[in-house]
């Protein structure tokens, strides 16, 4: 869908054209009514003058004084022409010169306005009245010329297309900077969305027009139930893995007593299914336990995470003299869980921790999108065990003993977020390597 603005700004535009086409085409309309009404009116007046200066002659026929009608029907092709039929009998005013007007014979008090072309070509209004005077039945036509009141008309239509052009586009951008501050709320929603996104706020503000408010208010309530939702399911799931833990423990203790170490098979029997339940339970609780995708409202900042979980791995491996080569990109976010991050970066540096010799190198930077890259010096991975780790369909906790379950969950938190995982060998340092990429969020 095309956006609002745009599609306010085209009904205003084709509402606003509409309107003045319609005030233009009814403006000219009775425009031109009017003049031709003004002019007829003038033209009775005139007809009547004409009529008081017919005088009948001695002879029987009509005479008329000149001296009482306006001297303009006496200029040749002035533009003013009359014309009087009485029988058989015509006369014409010296206007016409040597041309005719014909019209036809009206009774007494008929009238009829016609349109005719003059002597000279030019549009004439005529208006044609039936008397009787005498005795005697007359039919007077006088004619105008319109060819000044159109050109009149015509500018007056250019100025008023000028005008209502000028009009037309004030207008028009008067309303399109009134719809840009009416929608300039949207813009606000739609940059807290974003922010939102980036984590940097928890939740949208709900202070916005009334129309948005359902909006804002129902995306606040779904960050809450999910947040909720969330923090209930890892609940549950710490509590699960904590009951489980204790009658595991009880049975670790059992694989242990003397009694079955005089029977090595059957003590072999009790630990090694007891040790895959513990993996599994690891595994599948720390799977269920990532939140997954773009969490909104959350963000992970590497710089200030990462120190405190390399003191918790120093402390963890306490037998091996590490040293971390941090090579973070100054003011990187992650718009990702909290959580699901320290998971990620927890197991595939406790990995690397366990395999190094005492060096381990973490870089992190963003080309287009989040790139982890952690490498140590330990003995890595030979390259038919890396194809196993990369080949499609291959558990990596199953494809070898020596990078297992950590690398297993690290690949499902990169799953979850739509990103990829690479396994190769470090070539600076000479040991494992693994590469990860997340999508912008």
């Amino acid at each position: 869908m095309a956006s609002l603005q745009g599609r306010l700004s085209i009904g205003l535009l084709i509402t606003l054209l509409a309107v003045f086409l319609l005030q233009g085409a009814v403006s000219s309309l009775a425009l031109r009514d009017m003049t031709q009404d003004y002019i007829a009116s003038r033209l009775f007046h005139d007809s009547e003058s004409i009529l008081a200066a017919i005088q009948p002659q001695p002879d029987g026929t009509l005479g008329i004084d000149t001296t009482r009608i306006d001297g303009i029907y006496q200029r040749p092709y002035s533009g003013h022409y009359y014309r009087i039929e009485s029988g058989q009998q015509v006369l014409r005013s010296r206007s016409l010169w040597d041309q005719d007007l014909p019209v036809p014979v009206l009774a007494s008090g008929a009238e009829q306005r016609l349109q005719r072309h003059g002597p000279q070509q030019q549009p004439l209004l005529v208006v044609v009245h039936g008397y009787s005077k005498d005795g005697r039945d007359i039919t007077i036509a006088v004619a105008e010329d319109l060819g000044l009141i159109r050109a009149s008309v015509h500018h007056f239509q250019w100025l008023f297309v000028l005008v209502s052009l000028g009009a037309l586009v004030s207008l028009f951008l008067l309303q399109r900077w009134l719809v840009r501050r009416s929608l300039r709320p949207l813009v606000q929603v739609r940059a807290d969305i974003d922010r939102l996104e980036r984590g940097d706020i928890a939740s949208l503000p709900e202070q916005v027009p009334a129309e948005l408010q359902p909006l804002t208010r129902e995306v606040n309530r779904l960050l809450v139930a999910f947040a909720e939702r969330l923090q209930r399911s890892r609940n549950a799931l710490g509590n699960l893995a904590h009951a489980l833990k204790t009658p595991l423990s009880l049975l670790g203790q059992v694989s242990e007593d003397p009694m079955l170490a005089a029977n090595p098979p059957l003590r072999e029997r009790l630990t090694t299914p007891l040790t895959a339940m513990r993996q599994l339970i690891d595994r599948e609780l720390k799977r269920a336990r990532l939140a997954g995708g773009n969490v909104p409202g959350r963000r992970f900042v590497p710089e200030q995470e990462l120190p405190p979980l390399l003191d918790v791995l120093r402390r963890i491996h306490t037998e091996k003299d590490l040293a971390f080569d941090c090579r973070l990109a100054a003011g990187l976010a992650v718009n990702a869980d909290r959580e699901d991050m320290l998971e990620l970066l927890g197991n595939l540096l406790d990995n690397a921790c366990k395999w190094s010799r005492g060096k381990i190198r973490i870089t992190t930077a963003e080309r287009d999108g989040f790139c982890l890259c952690v490498e140590d010096d330990g003995p890595g991975c030979s390259d038919a065990q890396l194809a196993s780790l990369t080949a499609r369909g291959v558990r990596i906790d199953e494809s070898t003993a020596g990078h297992g379950l950590g690398l297993a969950i690290a690949s499902d938190i990169v799953t979850g977020y739509g990103g990829t995982l690479r396994f190769g060998r470090s070539e600076s340092l000479g040991g494992f390597r693994v590469e990860v990429t997340l999508p912008p969020l």
